[in-house]
């Protein structure tokens, strides 16, 4: 008679558990609300990099900081810094025009990073 294998039990992985921890508290909820809230827009939104604007689906132009201040106007419950926090991950590497050779793609990188820097520093 052959004898089965046991397949091991996982292990417990600190990460892991400290992230649904994490994502269980009142703070992680609510950054996940803001990322869930924010991506429709964002799918929508254009991006300047030459002129360091957001182009919202409406048409208006937006700075990093102005776009921040029209989002929490309209989501008082989310704060000032996740918001800022989302929109810059999502120029660092969410927005990705599907048309753009490699070679735009480079530039608006080196453009997005530079504007970014220029961003934070503005605000020390």
């Amino acid at each position: 008679m052959k004898e089965k294998k046991k397949t091991p039990l996982p292990e417990s992985n600190p990460f892991v558990e400290g992230l649904l921890d994490w994502m269980d508290s009142p703070d992680g909820e609510l950054t996940i609300e803001v990322i869930d809230t924010l991506a429709p827009l964002l799918e929508a939104m254009e991006v300047d990099a030459k002129a360091r604007k957001l182009i919202w689906p409406d048409g208006t132009r937006l700075t990093i900081d102005e776009a921040v201040q029209r989002i929490q106007s309209e989501h008082p419950q989310f704060p000032i810094e996740q918001i800022e926090d989302r929109l810059i991950s999502w120029l660092e590497m969410g927005y990705a025009p599907e048309h753009y050779s490699q070679q735009q793609l480079d530039e608006l990188d080196h453009l997005t990073e530079q504007w970014i820097e220029d961003h934070y520093r503005s605000q020390q």
